[in-house]
């Protein structure tokens, strides 16, 4: 076979049109494919992310549930605005079993919150200091909640172990629905 100026145009041709070929055909082809790809890879990591964002739902209805009860559980300390004359009450005769004189009894404005009111009361006491403290250690135990928020101690100079405490305590309770309601 001669290769003559024809067949040597004919190979240049030929690997011309392979070339073109290459360049205008497969090359975008691969960038299509390559795109195509990160597209593929980020899909699968967003549904990664969600497949790992959603495996605790599970767990977090078990959560919901807990928090539930422990809700319902201390609702049920919660006395009803009514009774709150009862618990202070209640608070006054302890005071009085554990030898303590009430010196004064301050009412403060009750503290409205989403599912509860806050009832704090300033209270003035004076007795021997032993007293005073089994009075602390009654109204922890108190079957509702109720919470100290101030204290102020102070020595009576002249009697031994005797004191005066006035403190802050607070009572909770459940708001009235009628008077929550009439209130705004």
């Amino acid at each position: 076979m001669k290769f003559g100026i024809r067949e040597i145009i004919f190979v240049v041709v030929m690997l011309g049109l392979l070339g073109s070929t290459n360049y205008f055909v497969f090359a975008k082809a691969n960038a299509r494919k390559a795109e195509r790809l990160a597209d593929i890879r980020g899909r699968q990591q967003a549904l990664s992310n969600l497949q790992q964002a959603t495996s605790g739902i599970e767990d977090l209805n078990r959560k919901i549930d807990e928090l539930q009860k422990a809700i319902t559980f201390f609702e049920s300390k919660l006395p009803q605005e009514k009774e709150v004359d009862k618990i202070l009450k209640e608070v006054w005769q302890m005071a009085e079993a554990n030898s303590l004189q009430t010196r004064s009894i301050k009412t403060l404005k009750v503290e409205r919150g989403a599912n509860y009111s806050e009832q704090p009361i300033m209270m003035t006491l004076s007795g021997d200091f032993n007293g005073f403290y089994a009075f602390l250690l009654q109204l922890e135990k108190l079957p509702r909640i109720t919470r100290v928020t101030e204290m102020n101690l102070q020595k009576i100079n002249d009697r031994d172990g005797e004191m005066q405490a006035g403190m802050k305590l607070s009572i909770f309770f459940e708001p009235d629905t009628g008077s929550v309601a009439g209130a705004n």
